[in-house]
This record gives C-alpha cells, sequence and structure tokens, in this order.
C-alpha cells in the first residue's frame, strides 16, 4: 500500500486533504485509516509533501468532539493548527466563487465543492480524499489535480 500511495503522489507534490482523509486519520479505526496515516504521518508530517486543508475541514473535524464534549477536542485543534506542513486555506472569495462553478457543474455539495475549489487556488497537484462521487466530478471539471482515493489503498 505504502509504495503504490507513493507512487500516486509525487515528491514536492500539494496535497490537498479532504475531510474524509482528516476525519479517517484522527479517528484511527476506519478501514481507510492506515492509508490516511501514511498519507498524513508519513508524506505531509516527514515534509516529503505539503499538506493543505480547507477551513470547511476544520469545521467538520471539530464536529464530532464539539458535539460528544470530548476530551478529543484539544488532540484535534492541536492537529489542526499545529501540524508540520499543513496550512489551512481560508474560504474567500475566489475559493468561493470557484466552488459555486464546481457546484454548478456537478451538482456537488457545498462543502465538497468548496475542499475541490481549494485544491484549485492553491495549485494542488492531488486531493486525497474516500468519496466515489468525486470521480465523475474531477471527470467533468477536468480538474487540474489527481484525485487520489483513499479506499483503493484500504487493506
Amino acid at each position: 500500500m505504502d509504495e503504490a500511495l507513493e507512487r500516486q503522489i509525487a515528491v514536492g507534490s500539494v496535497i490537498v486533504l479532504d475531510s474524509s482523509a482528516v476525519l479517517a486519520y484522527l479517528d484511527g479505526g476506519e478501514q481507510v485509516s492506515a492509508a490516511a496515516t501514511h498519507v498524513i504521518d508519513g508524506l505531509v508530517r516527514s515534509g516529503r509533501n505539503l499538506g493543505v486543508i480547507s477551513a470547511v475541514t476544520v469545521t467538520e473535524a471539530l464536529v464530532r468532539p464539539l458535539r460528544l464534549a470530548h476530551d478529543s477536542i484539544t488532540a484535534v485543534e492541536d492537529f489542526l493548527r499545529n501540524f508540520p506542513n499543513l496550512t489551512i486555506v481560508p474560504i474567500d472569495y475566489a475559493v468561493s466563487r470557484e466552488a459555486a462553478r464546481i457546484r454548478a457543474l456537478t451538482g456537488l455539495r457545498t462543502a465538497d465543492a468548496l475542499v475541490m475549489a481549494t485544491a484549485v487556488v492553491s495549485g494542488a497537484s492531488v486531493v486525497v480524499g474516500n468519496d466515489e462521487r468525486w470521480k465523475s466530478a474531477v471527470d467533468k471539471l477536468g480538474t487540474p489535480f489527481a484525485l487520489c482515493l483513499l479506499s483503493d489503498f484500504a487493506r
């Protein structure tokens, strides 16, 4: 799995991590968690690749620990604020406009369109996620980035 992932994600390329990848990494118990951990710890933490997340991913990552008033809030916030080689991209006009274009052409949910727009605006080479519906959207849009689905690398 590790070698196959590394072949799909070129050294030095910018990776946008979809919320599904971040949630699988933070949870640790999903079928795709090992693949997410390899990408986030093995590629981003190490500095092999720069990681980017959308501000919408921050929201999605914090919902469960806040809903449960769980001690994991501190760990999630530490990850979001301090993880090496990981940048949070705000939802500004350029990202919002691109998300609207993506949503209009594909019908993706707003959160998904915002993550995809973050990839386009930030010039990312790869988006790592776990949503099969993105395949048709990426094909339809002819995006400038490749889609890496964690489920393709699940053990």
